[in-house]
């Protein structure tokens, strides 16, 4: 009589034990609970300011570009004012400078003009007395004959000597007038390029100032408000809190006993625990590194304390939800732990046989 084998059987019971296991579990999908959220955005400024005006209310929804807060800093005002007294004093100087300097161009050309005048009334008297002489000696031979030393007569000698005398008073006024204009609208000119400076400082100041005005980034809902009209505020803290009207992101807690079954880039059906035809499919991008108490809203039965893992699960913002609300979570489990099981033991019965 053959021998039962009775180590064969048991690895046989234990491998149709698993496949019945897997194949009632293999598939089951595991529920828990989470809420939809947007990550909060904080507004704050990096320098102390003043609240001169809040004009929004914590839920208050918003559109993209509404005035959501005014500050003003202190210092800025004083730098402001400094700046202006500053650009006023020089622009005042070259002001001056600038009158001085076209008073003295004007009064050169002046000078210019009246000895143009001088020397050329001159040359004029010189010339119409030739022009009478010559007309009166016109036709006589004897003069005639002696016209070639009347070319050289003392008028004419007189004539050349002043529009010599006038070239050398007129090109030094003229030399002198045209740098005296260059100076004037040279553009590297001291002050010009000092008050250029300025300028460019209060418009980095006026800038700052600008930024003292706080525009909602996007439509969305007011969060939480944090100062008051008249407040001062430290640097860097906290103004307003402010999200997106829809939810972008799901806050969970997976159980320890379901550790195994999440993963990052895991999909999950998130459904509305209100709403059941609202749902959409969400990605795992977040895991906790510890093992936390589970919020009463999250559990499955609120009266009895459960830890897990917590996980942030990204959702389209295109959805349905509210804002912090409670919503399903479905995940099928993974059936490849249950394989690896299964292929040892089919290992170990094939040996044994």
């Amino acid at each position: 009589m053959k021998r039962i084998n009775f180590h064969l059987i048991a690895i046989a019971l234990t491998v149709l034990f698993l496949l019945g296991y897997n194949w009632q579990y293999g598939n089951e999908t595991f529920v828990f609970f989470g809420f939809a959220e947007n990550r909060e955005t904080e507004i704050r400024l990096e320098n102390p300011v003043i609240i001169d005006a809040v004009n929004v209310s914590a839920g208050s929804k918003v559109l993209k570009g509404d005035i959501l807060l005014e500050a003003t800093r202190a210092s800025l005002e004083l730098a402001t004012s400094d700046l202006n007294h500053e650009v006023a004093k020089l622009q005042s100087q070259f002001k001056t400078w600038e009158s001085g300097l076209e008073a003295n161009i004007r009064s050169l050309k002046a000078q210019k003009v009246a000895r143009q005048s001088e020397i050329q009334y001159q040359i004029d008297q010189l010339e119409s007395k030739m022009s009478i002489n010559e007309s009166l000696v016109q036709g006589l031979e004897s003069i005639a004959a002696a016209k070639g030393e009347s070319m050289r007569s003392p008028d004419k000698i007189r004539i050349e000597g002043l529009k010599t005398e006038m070239n050398l008073v007129v090109k030094p006024l003229e030399s002198e007038i045209k740098k005296l204009e260059q100076e004037l609208f040279a553009s590297k000119n001291p002050l010009k390029i000092q008050i250029e400076k300025l300028k460019n400082e209060l418009g980095y100041v006026q800038q700052e100032e600008e930024n003292l005005i706080i525009y909602a980034p996007s439509d969305g809902v007011i969060g939480s408000i944090f100062c008051k009209v008249g407040e001062q505020i430290p640097s860097f803290a906290t103004l307003i809190t402010f999200y997106e009207e829809n939810p972008t992101q799901v806050k969970s807690y997976v159980l320890e006993s379901l550790l195994l079954n999440v993963q990052m880039g895991d999909s999950i059906l998130i459904q509305s625990g209100v709403q059941m035809d609202v749902k959409c499919m969400g990605t795992v991008i977040g895991m906790g590194s510890r093992i936390v108490e589970i919020p009463e809203r999250l559990r499955k039965n609120p009266n009895f304390k459960t830890y897990g893992r917590e996980i942030q699960i990204a959702i389209p913002a295109n959805n349905n939800f509210l804002q912090k609300e409670k919503v399903i979570l479905k995940l099928k489990a993974k059936s490849k732990d249950f394989s690896q099981v299964l292929s040892a033991d089919k290992t170990a019965l094939n040996q044994a046989s």
